[in-house]
């Protein structure tokens, strides 16, 4: 996804809808690379949420890693 965070914040503003911010969010997750199913584990798993929820971090080499993170779970939002 090449989507900026700034184009994100651009397009969240222009929406005065609480609905329709839901809408852009989910939006967002669909466009993204599938979770793996080796992923969804019990290390990876959030504890504490209704939903099943899975999270993994990845950093990045060099003296500024990028650190990147990638979630799933089996709500919406």
């Amino acid at each position: 996804m090449s989507t900026t965070i700034q184009t994100i914040r651009d397009d969240f503003s222009l929406l005065d809808e609480w609905e329709d911010r839901y809408r852009y969010v989910i939006e967002l997750g669909e466009a993204l690379p599938p979770f793996p199913d080796e992923e969804r584990n019990a290390a990876n798993k959030v504890p504490g949420c209704v939903s099943q929820v899975w999270l993994t971090t990845e950093y990045g080499p060099g003296p500024d890693p990028v650190v990147t993170f990638a979630g799933d779970s089996d709500a919406l939002i």
